[in-house]
Formats: structure tokens, C-alpha cells, sequence
């Protein structure tokens, strides 16, 4: 540079035109950067000199968006670092009640954050010890759940949903906020509450209390070497879940017979009933890369060949049912240790202590493609400690499991995948969980087939078993559950299509049915119980017209058992339109509709569903019209709920005696900021 008479890298040409040249009469100074100094020699170095200098001191501005921000969850971590960009659609965003997943409906109390259990026939494939409460398990926040960011910039995203006037009966909120310390280490938190009141018979006819009132809360932080060698995953999570139970209104005909009172002022039986969960958990897992390493995208991606992991969770899990006064209504039977029935609190703790190990190696072609010509192995062995306490029963126990894994791409249209897991010492000892998957691609017009299937034998869940709370008291043994599987699916992404069809068949099933009392009391089923369902998913576009529908036939040969809806339906149908040219809009309508089945009774003691009577409700189709928008960083949405009320019926069930929610209109707003 000292020897140059002139440095042309300076000069910007605009588009255009070409590269101004000092001396050159044609150059038009309209930018600072395309300015030609004065056409003295003498000076000219000078003037190159201050305005790099001026140039200098000018900050570097970048527009941050949503391509500088990439995330990642544990499972897609298994194998590689594999990153997606944050969806910033509006898909989806206006469904946000987990009780109305449209592929995954429940039986419920009719109110968000209180019990349900699945519409569906949809067994879980665990193994094990497991307590038996589920009645919140949608509400939870679980180490499997966090997502892990890679930000070139501070990531927060701000999520609220609330009534659109009227009774503030369902709000949510809900931050995130994520951000990398270095460009291999990422930190984030989120916070997020729901809270809402009664529709029908809030407790003790208080139409303000809250009664649902839950908590979720995490921190995280994910760091990956330079070498991309070793990775950690490391959270802590806090659930604190609180709900009042009103043990269902008193007036059973609410929707065929005339009525003054207003909905939330219905009387209800229980008053001041309420359960309360605490999961907290501490979760830590290591990965370390053996021998070669293959990279791909650029050295951002890599393939290991061998792998060892070890995952450290502890977990502390309080269950609190409590209840000031008598129920004078006879819902809840029997008072075996607070006889004077002045108050009921019972609580069931568990503390869980998880230890395991994995070793995995892979054999790969030269191709370096996920599932082309891949062999990869994983075994590994698993300790769990348990520590659980009921009133005055405590006991200590632990499992050791074995695992094994094998995944074969034989090119890249077919792979099969077997999994197996065997609780080979401790209190479960004899649970096995088989399966197996092979997809085979036929192409993009003719779509892929999977086939898959599974084995599994397990444990009854200790609610069954033993009981020592102040309305229930039972010491029963019962045999292992045993569910055979098999399905068949037929995919075409490019047709919006997915057929499935699956069979199920279970031994020894375990269900709560109406005791000698009328109250929920565990049964097991000594026959086998045949189950088929079939499942069909097709979307289609018109235009700007889109309609998506999902169908389920589901056929059992003991639906006194098995107490599930024959047929279930969900359609979508919405518009797009481009409003103002930064307005993306989506206008449509939700239908869903089930057949009649038999619904079951729930106890809000131990927040059970049970076999009980044979009372079942006329069904129609329930219709919700919507409309969702993005506007640059925010997605937001408005929604009118059961638009249909009073059309057919003035309300319905899918829980005896507690009646779903009536039709209200409600808003809901989500807002990126990436910078």
C-alpha cells in the first residue's frame, strides 16, 4: 500500500456503472463511498487516507432475521448435529389447546390445565415403574421437550393468549429467550403460566377464583466443542401444576332444561378440592466422538464413527390432593384416615435417580448420506433408583434395563430399524419393550410404506396395586400387561397423503371399572382385547383454498372395556390472501366430530377415569372459525369456539356429568425479536 499510487478498494461502482477512475470527469459523488478525491496529485494520497479513516470509524449495521437463528432438540442429537430454522408460519398457531390436538383428542373436564385422558386408542410404550397419575402429563415440561438454539443474535420469543372480551376464562404467557455465549455454547430460559376459571360451576360459586394455575419454567444450556468431539446438553426444570376440582355440577340436565342461572354460578359438589403437582428435574447428557470423523455442509456437520454417551437426570415428583370440609354429597365415599372428615390431604412422593451409558459405532459406505449404505449399533445399559412414600408406606427399589439399537440404511430407499429394551434386575424385573420399523421409498409420485410392530410386556402402574389415601385403601397384585402391535402406513408427501393401519392386541389389560361402593376401583381384564384402527390424513389445495382432513375408524370387540368413540373426524378448511402486501392471512373453519360411545365417570380423589353406568350422549359436529396473520416479527390469531352452539344442542359431553365449554371468542399473539 505504501508503494501504490492509487488503491482502487476504495471504490464502490454503483450499479450499473463501472469502477470510477481518480481523474475520471464522469464520476458522480453520491454516496461517500464512490466519492473521487480532488484531482490534485499531491493530495490525493492524503484524501484516500481520511477517507478510510472516516470510513473506519463507521459502525457495520447487519439486519438480523430469523435465518440467524437455528434450533435443535435432544433426539435430533443422537447421531449428529442437525439444525433447523424456527418456524415462523402461522401454521398451526391458533390451535393452541393441547387438549385439541387434532390428531390427538381427549376426554376432558371440559377446562384447559384440569384432567383428561385420550380419546384415542393410544397405549404407551414405556416400561418400568410408573407411579400411574397422568391426568397432567399434557401440561408438563420434560428434558425431552427443551429446544436447544444455535443464535447469531439474542433470540426471545413472547407468546400470550386471552379471551377477546368478555370472562377472562382461559389466558396464557409464555417467554423464551436463548442466546450464544460463544459460537459453540448457547444458553436459555423460558417461563411460561396458564391460568384459567371455571365455566360451569366454579367452587363455591366463585365465579372470579382461579382454578387452574400452572407453572413451567427451565434453563439450559447446550456447548459443543470446537472439534465438535464432545457435546453437552444440560437443564434444569420446574413444573409447579395447581387445580381446583369441583366435582362436577349438580344440574345434570343443564343443556334440556330452562335455567336463570348463569353457567359459572351452577352449583358444583366439591368446593375447595384441589390437586397440586411438583416435578422438578436436573437432566445432563455428554456425548464423546471415538476415531474418524466424517464432516459434511461445510465442516458445520459431523458424522462420527464411534460415540459414547451418558445421560445423569434426577428427578423429584410430589402428588398432593387435599380438601377443607365434608362432601355432603356423597361423590367422595370413604374417610379411612381423617374419619373426623374435617380434611383431606394426602400426598405420594417419588424421587428418581437415572443412570446410563451408551456405546455406538457405525460402518458406512463412502457415501456419506444419513441412510445410504449404513450399519450403526448402539447398546447400553441403564440404572434406575426409586424412592417412593405414601402416608406411612415407604420403600426403596431400582431397575437396570438393557438397550440395543440397530439401524441399517441399505441404500437410500430402504433402512430397517430394531430397537429392544429388557429390565433384567430390580422390582420390574421381566418388562421387555421389541420393536422394529422398515421404510422403503418407492419414489416421489408413488410415495414410501412403512411397516412396523412391537412387543411389549409390563408392569402394572402401582395405582393399581396399592393405595393408602383417605378415600381409597386397596393392596391387590395383578398380572404384567402384555400389547402385541402391528401397523402399515402409506406416505405420499407430495399428495399430502398418510394412510395407516394398525392392529392391537392386549392381554391382561388394567382399567378402573364401578365398585360395589359406585366408586373407581382397579380391574383387570384376564382375556385378550382385539383392537383395530385405521387412520387417514389427506390434505388438498384449490387455489388459495386448502382443506386439510383427518379420519380415524377405530373397532374393538369389547367396547365395555375399551369405552373409546367407533369414528372420529377432523376437517380444516381456510383461505390464504396477501392483505396489503406484509399481511399473510389465513381465514377458515375447524369442524370435529365423534360417534356416540359410552363416557366414562372420573374420581377427583385420584384423578381416574372409570367404567361406570352405560350413560351416553348424542354427538354432533362442533365448528370453530378462525383467522390467523403474520405481520413481520408477530404471528397473531382470533378465534370464535364452538361457533355452532345452540344449532344441534346447547352443549355437550365428553366426561359424564361435565359439560365441554361453551362458545367463546378468543386472541392470541406471538412475537420473535432476534436482535
Amino acid at each position: 500500500m505504501i508503494s501504490a499510487s492509487f488503491c482502487f478498494a476504495q471504490f464502490i461502482p454503483q450499479r450499473g456503472r463501472p469502477l470510477p477512475v481518480p481523474g475520471s470527469p464522469q464520476n458522480e459523488p453520491t454516496d461517500p463511498r464512490n466519492q473521487v478525491p480532488p484531482q490534485n496529485e499531491e493530495n490525493t494520497e492524503e484524501n484516500i487516507d481520511s477517507l478510510r479513516e472516516k470510513l473506519d470509524k463507521k459502525k457495520d449495521s447487519i439486519i438480523y432475521n430469523s435465518t440467524y437463528i437455528r434450533y435443535t432438540k435432544e433426539e435430533y442429537l443422537k447421531d449428529s448435529t442437525r439444525l433447523f430454522p424456527i418456524d415462523t408460519t402461522v401454521k398451526n398457531f391458533h390451535r393452541y389447546r393441547i387438549l385439541d390436538d387434532p390428531e390427538h383428542p381427549t376426554m376432558n373436564l371440559g377446562l384447559l390445565g384440569l384432567s383428561y385422558r385420550d380419546m384415542l386408542f393410544e397405549p404407551a410404550k414405556t416400561i418400568g415403574f410408573d407411579v400411574g397419575y397422568h391426568y397432567y402429563d399434557r401440561y408438563l415440561l420434560k428434558p425431552e421437550d427443551i429446544i436447544y438454539y444455535k443464535a447469531r443474535s439474542p433470540y426471545t420469543d413472547l407468546y400470550y393468549v386471552t379471551p377477546a372480551f368478555g370472562r377472562l376464562s382461559e389466558q396464557m404467557f409464555a417467554v423464551t429467550h436463548s442466546q450464544n455465549i460463544k459460537p459453540n455454547w448457547n444458553i436459555g430460559a423460558s417461563f411460561a403460566k396458564k391460568g384459567s376459571r371455571s365455566y360451569y360451576g366454579a367452587p363455591a360459586r366463585q365465579a372470579d377464583r382461579v382454578v387452574v394455575n400452572h407453572l413451567n419454567a427451565a434453563l439450559w444450556t447446550w456447548y459443543e466443542s470446537p472439534n465438535k468431539r464432545y457435546t453437552l446438553l444440560a437443564n434444569a426444570i420446574f413444573n409447579n401444576l395447581k387445580g381446583y376440582e369441583n366435582g362436577s355440577i349438580l344440574n345434570d340436565s343443564i343443556f334440556t332444561e330452562p335455567t336463570n342461572v348463569a353457567p359459572e354460578f351452577e352449583e358444583s359438589r366439591l368446593s375447595t378440592a384441589k390437586h397440586n403437582w411438583h416435578n422438578n428435574s436436573i437432566y445432563l447428557k455428554q456425548f464423546y466422538n471415538i476415531g474418524k470423523q466424517k464432516t459434511i455442509d461445510s465442516n458445520s456437520n459431523v458424522l462420527p464413527t464411534q460415540r459414547v454417551s451418558y445421560n445423569l437426570q434426577y428427578q423429584t415428583q410430589k402428588f398432593y390432593f387435599t380438601n377443607d370440609g365434608f362432601d355432603d354429597t356423597g361423590l367422595l365415599k370413604n374417610y379411612f384416615i381423617y374419619q373426623d372428615s374435617s380434611k383431606t390431604g394426602d400426598s405420594t412422593k417419588l424421587n428418581h435417580l437415572k443412570n446410563e451409558f451408551n456405546y455406538s459405532f457405525y460402518l458406512r459406505g463412502k457415501s456419506v448420506s444419513f441412510l445410504r449404505n449404513e450399519l450403526k449399533v448402539e447398546v447400553g445399559i441403564q440404572h434406575d433408583f426409586y424412592s417412593y412414600e405414601q402416608f406411612t408406606f415407604k420403600t426403596n427399589f431400582q431397575d437396570i434395563t438393557l438397550k440395543g439399537n440397530a439401524n441399517y440404511g441399505f441404500n437410500d430407499k430402504a433402512n430397517l430399524n430394531v430397537k429392544l429394551s429388557q429390565i433384567i434386575q430390580g422390582r420390574n424385573f421381566g418388562d421387555f419393550l421389541y420393536e422394529a420399523q422398515s421404510e422403503i421409498k418407492l419414489g416421489n409420485k408413488i410415495g414410501s410404506v412403512i411397516f412396523e410392530g412391537y412387543s411389549q410386556n409390563q408392569s402394572p402402574a402401582l395405582i393399581y396395586e396399592r393405595q393408602v389415601t383417605n378415600h381409597y385403601q386397596w393392596n391387590l397384585s395383578f398380572k404384567k400387561i402384555t400389547t402385541q402391535h402391528l401397523g402399515f402406513s402409506y406416505v405420499i408427501p407430495k399428495y399430502f397423503l398418510k394412510a395407516k393401519a394398525e392392529y392391537y392386541l392386549v392381554n391382561n389389560h388394567l382399567y378402573f371399572e364401578q365398585g360395589t361402593d359406585s366408586d373407581a376401583s382397579p380391574t383387570q381384564y384376564g382375556s385378550a382385547i382385539n383392537l383395530l384402527k385405521l387412520s387417514l390424513r389427506k390434505d388438498f389445495k384449490f387455489g388459495k383454498f386448502t382443506f386439510e382432513n383427518y379420519l380415524v375408524y377405530q373397532k374393538t370387540d369389547n367396547e365395555n372395556i375399551l369405552r373409546t368413540p367407533e369414528i372420529y373426524t377432523f376437517h380444516s378448511l381456510y383461505f390464504s390472501q396477501n392483505f396489503f402486501k406484509v399481511l399473510k392471512t389465513d381465514i377458515g373453519i375447524d369442524v370435529k366430530y365423534f360417534s356416540k360411545y359410552t363416557s366414562p365417570k372420573y374420581a377427583p380423589a385420584i384423578g381416574v377415569f372409570y367404567n361406570g353406568g352405560n350413560v351416553q350422549f348424542d354427538t354432533y359436529p362442533i365448528a370453530d372459525v378462525w383467522i390467523r396473520t403474520n405481520w413481520k416479527r408477530a404471528n397473531l390469531f382470533l378465534r370464535y369456539d364452538y361457533l355452532n352452539q345452540g344449532l344441534f344442542s346447547k352443549g355437550y359431553y365428553t366426561v359424564n356429568r361435565y359439560p365441554m365449554p361453551y362458545s367463546l371468542a378468543k386472541f392470541g399473539v406471538s412475537w420473535k425479536f432476534y436482535d
